[in-house]
């Protein structure tokens, strides 16, 4: 496992996002949606899916396994879970529509329970084995959560990545803003073993938090960075990861920074930027961030083009550390960083950060 952890430190995560004014979930509307990570495939395999899309469209022919995909997908519903890599990292999952949809989801968490077989490899549930839903209630923006008593058999150190799997997972839902835990219908205002707190839990604490090297937590703002994973299979996905750094009253440009700082020494994870890569600046108008880069962006291919994960590593991490709705890249204040045209103008934060089959 490389993962860094930070000891002592998330207590202190609340205060200093008040100054960075830190903000999850954008609107969607509006703005060009990004399309979902590509699963890897060999050159061969992807000119026999775009011979045969051509072929689909120009007989007028339509794939039904395709549309019941997309079906699919409209019910798919992001949840954490525990990698290989020591991180949380979300995945959505196609969970039957029932009454009380949030308190489902949650079952779909629990280790060797519904969610273990949907998983990709590497990914495991998060919450102790056996642990039963018994109730979760959602009032004027909390969302309060009953589990049997077998939520407490969990391992010390998988403490904090517990509560941040089940905050992150319920924030997700639009009317859920904090999370209150209670086992066996009493309310836990702590964990018994690591002693954290289990009531009015945001996103404010972090995921997967470190401090970054020389960096005193008291006199720090948390910036969530979005860097990638792999799975056993070499599919690509997506980690949020909390890092404490220095005050700043440009969060976006200290985020940015950050990112091509890339992980930590000794992390399983990977950044899809350069460390040489320049941050020109970042300018915000409206509801759109508007990020300019060196030409060292351009250097994924000798087409001169930037990769598809750094332009999503940004947009990701940009919509989830201030205000802004959508993103525009650009090189030296030109827009033309990619053979998609669709990062030519404005575009909005994905509805799923790593959609089911990647």
């Amino acid at each position: 496992m490389g993962k860094k952890w930070l000891k002592g430190a998330v207590a202190l995560i609340a205060f200093p996002l008040l100054l960075s004014g830190c903000m999850f979930g954008p609107d969607q509307e509006g703005a060009t949606p990004i399309d979902p990570p590509p699963k890897k495939m060999d050159t061969n395999e992807k000119d026999k899916s775009n011979e045969k899309s051509k072929e689909n469209q120009s007989s007028g022919k339509t794939d039904k396994k395709g549309s019941t995909a997309k079906a699919a997908k409209k019910n798919e519903l992001e949840l954490y879970f525990m990698t290989d890599s020591g991180y949380l990292a979300p995945y959505a999952l196609n969970i039957p529509k029932v009454e009380g949809i949030a308190k489902e989801a949650v079952k779909y968490m629990v280790k060797d329970g519904p969610g273990e077989s949907m998983l990709p490899k590497g990914f495991s549930g998060i919450l102790p084995k056996n642990t039963q839903v018994k109730g979760l209630e959602i009032k004027e923006g909390t969302a309060t959560i009953n589990l049997s008593k077998e939520f407490l058999s969990y391992k010390k150190e998988m403490e904090g990545d517990i509560l941040s799997a089940i905050t992150w997972t319920l924030t997700g839902f639009d009317s859920v803003k904090r999370v209150n835990i209670q086992v066996d219908g009493k309310a836990l205002e702590t964990m018994p073993k690591g002693k954290s707190a289990a009531q009015h839990l945001t996103r404010a604490g972090g995921i997967n938090v470190e401090l970054a090297q020389g960096i005193d937590a008291a006199h720090s703002m948390p910036v969530t960075l979005y860097f990638l994973g792999q799975t056993p299979e070499n599919d690509i996905y997506y980690v949020p990861v909390t890092r404490m750094i220095n005050r700043s009253s440009n969060v976006a440009e200290a985020t940015l920074k950050e990112l091509v700082r890339g992980p930590l020494t000794g992390s399983d994870l990977v950044t899809a930027l350069a460390e040489t890569t320049k941050v020109n600046g970042v300018q915000v108008k409206g509801d759109t961030a508007i990020a300019d880069f060196g030409k060292e962006l351009l250097q994924y291919s000798d087409k001169h083009e930037a990769s598809e994960d750094a332009l999503k590593t940004i947009i990701l991490s940009l919509t989830e550390n201030s205000a802004v709705k959508k993103v525009k890249i650009t090189v030296d204040g030109k827009s033309d960083v990619s053979e998609d045209k669709s990062f030519e103008k404005p575009v909005s934060r994905p509805e799923k950060v790593n959609p089911g089959g990647i």
